[in-house]
Order: C-alpha cells, then structure tokens, then sequence
C-alpha cells in the first residue's frame, strides 16, 4: 500500500522469472519502468497474497505469524477519527473556559476580601470607647451615629453595632453605635402607681416592690422609693416604692371599752364613748363605731365608740333610791308608808317592778292611823332620761 491507501500493482513482478543472489535479473518487461536491481531480496514470495484492502476509519489488520517466533501482543489499530477530533478540541475549550471561570472567581474573591467591591467589613468595635469607635468607623468611610442603651456594663462603652460587625455595608453607609449608659432611678415621688411603674420598666429593673403606708395624701401616691431618685443602680438591684393608702376605721365591735380605744389611738383616731342601753350584748361591749368599721376617714379624726350598757344597771338602782326617799307611796289609791324595800328588777322597756314592806297610813279626824305593815308590790315606768313617769 502506498502512503495514500492504494495498492500496488504486483503483477508485472510476479510475471518476472526469480533471480538469486549474484545472478543477473531478467531484463524487466516493457510495462515495468522502476529499476528494481539490487532489491531482489526484498521482493515478497510470489506465492504470498495480500489481504484485502481494508483502511476504513475504525478497521485493524491481522499481520501473519512467523514461524518460530512467539506470537506479538495484540494491539489495537485505529485510524483518527474526525468526529473525536472535534470532540477533544471541545473538551479543551471546555477546560480553558472553566480555568478561566476559576481565575475569574479567584480574583473576585481576592478582590472582595480585598473590599474593592461588595462593601466594606463593619470593623468589630465592642468593647471600645465611644469616641475609639467612632475613629475606627469613620476610618473605614462609614458615617456613624450612636444611641444610648441602658446597661449594667461601664459607662461609655460600646455593646454592639448595627449593622453587626463582621457584615458588610456600602462605604458612606450608616452604622449605628450602642453605647452603655448607667440605669438611673426616677424620681417617681408625688406620681402615681401606675406611672412609677413605667418609669422604672423604662430603666428596666427587674426586682420592682410595691409597699402600702397609710397616709392622707391622695390614695395610689407615690410617698418615697428607695434607693432615692437620680441614684444609678443595676438592674438587679431592690427598688422599693411606697405608695399611699388611706386611714380607715378599724373593726372593734366585740371588744372591751378599753381594747378598743386603744385600738382606735394606735390607728391614729381620737376615740369618743357613747353608751347606749341594750340586754342583746354584755354590758360594757363595743357594739360599733361611728363612722362604721372600714370607712375612710383622715387622721386625726374623731371616732364614737358605742359601748352597751344595760338599763336594769341604771334603772334598778334608781328605783332603789327613789322608793327609799319617798317615804310613802300610793298603790290602788292607797297611800302606804314604806317601811322597807326588799326587791327591785328591771323588766324591760323602761320598766322596774319592785316590793316594799309598807304600811297602809289614813287621816281620822286630823289623826294619823297606821296599818299593820305588809309587803306591796308595784311597777315604776321611766323615761330615757331616768325620770319616773309613772307608779302602779
């Protein structure tokens, strides 16, 4: 075959008669132009056929066995293939444009760390003065504005950014500072509950107590807080504030007279005794107050206490002195002359029934005539002030 795939043409050489070693070749036939002398020993055995052409993209060729010689190691053949030409050429642009793809990113990322784009990096200023801060920012090309935030940590330190260090943010951007400034407590003296409690849920202390003090200020004032205002304290620190209750009446019905003045003193009131008459309760027993138990009154204030007092305690001993002074008395339009007065006992409603040792007295002839004495009984009525009404 020659180097384009063409066979050559064996037959004018096969047609020659063979010539050996040292001899003279035939004279060539007419058809033959090549000179051939001196590669007689090259020539391939007449009897020798070739095999078929076959150079086709893809085809492999057997080549004969030498005799004696171990068979050669199989190789496979191939003749290029344009289409895979193609696809290698392909594949190497592929992987030029993928380290390009590569080099580009790389750079990029060098770039951005660089912070030639994408911003620049908020530095991480916590911890720092105010002004340290502000230098460190505005070196950075940011504009800086800082917002106070009340905190247990040292005064004028910052405690964070915003944006958060570490981010990103466009140069010229702004970036806010926390600065710690001390929790102070308010001067909530004079205010109410209610707003000294939002007051001090500003400054955020957590342990806030509210305690009562009876006072005749308005009810719900704030009388003091301690610690006192304008002290800076933390936020775990005991605030104590105390708001104003008013004075009220105590209940001291049921008690004795004098438990209950001494009652009504210990809760600022002057205690005043009135007695009123009743067999319901002992005698000597608060039965209320005026103003009743639990009204508000102010301090100072005078307070009645009604005590019980038992109208046969009153009544029975007046009868006594009565039916003793009077020397005679007149029962059943008899008049008699006591002699003694043996019983006296309150029945109720004003009432007093009583006996006497008397004797019956009458005028006979401008002279008196006395009766054998005997015992009478009777009933005297009294009025709320004591006095007899009437006898029977």
């Amino acid at each position: 075959m020659d180097e384009d795939g063409n066979e050559f043409d064996f037959g004018d050489i096969d047609d020659a008669p063979a010539a050996g070693k040292g001899r003279q070749a035939a004279a060539p036939s007419a058809a033959v132009t090549a000179d051939l002398s001196g590669l007689d020993e090259c020539l391939v055995d007449s009897g020798y056929t070739p095999p078929a052409a076959a150079w086709r993209s893809g085809d492999t060729m057997e080549m004969p066995r030498v005799e004696g010689k171990a068979a050669p190691k199989q190789k496979e053949f191939r003749a290029p293939d344009p289409r895979e030409k193609k696809h290698g050429r392909g594949r190497v642009v592929a992987i030029v444009i993928v380290l390009l793809v590569a080099a580009a990113a790389a750079a990029a990322g060098i770039t951005y760390q660089m912070e030639l784009w994408g911003g620049k990096v908020v530095p991480d200023v916590a911890g720092m003065t105010q002004a340290d801060a502000t230098y460190q920012l505005e070196g950075k090309g940011f504009t800086v504005r800082a917002t106070q935030v009340k905190s247990d940590e040292t005064e004028g330190l910052v405690l964070l950014t915003d944006p958060g260090s570490g981010g990103r943010a466009e140069e010229g951007s702004e970036v806010v500072i926390h600065v710690a400034v001390p929790r102070i407590v308010p001067d909530v003296v004079g205010k109410t509950r209610d707003e000294a409690a939002k007051l001090l849920e500003a400054e955020d202390f957590a342990r806030v107590t509210f305690a009562e003090e009876k006072s005749d200020t308005a009810e719900g004032t704030v009388l003091s807080v301690t610690p006192e205002a304008g002290e800076k304290a933390k936020a775990s620190t005991d605030i104590t504030v105390t708001v104003a209750v008013p004075f009220t009446v105590p209940d001291v019905a049921n008690q004795p007279l004098d438990a209950a003045k001494a009652a009504l003193q210990e809760a600022s009131y002057v205690p005043e005794v009135a007695y009123y008459y009743t067999e319901d309760v002992p005698e000597g027993t608060v039965a209320g107050t005026s103003p009743a138990a639990g009204e508000k009154l102010a301090s100072g204030s005078s307070v009645t206490v009604n005590v019980a007092m038992s109208r046969a305690s009153v009544l029975v001993p007046a009868a006594k002195d009565y039916l003793s002074s009077i020397g005679t008395i007149s029962l059943g339009g008899t008049t008699y002359e006591i002699v003694s007065v043996d019983d006296v006992k309150y029945t109720g409603y004003n009432q007093t029934s009583f006996t006497v040792t008397a004797a019956a007295v009458t005028t006979l002839d401008g002279e008196t005539v006395r009766g054998s004495a005997k015992q009478k009984s009777g009933t005297i009525v009294w009025d709320d002030s004591d006095n007899v009404v009437s006898i029977s």
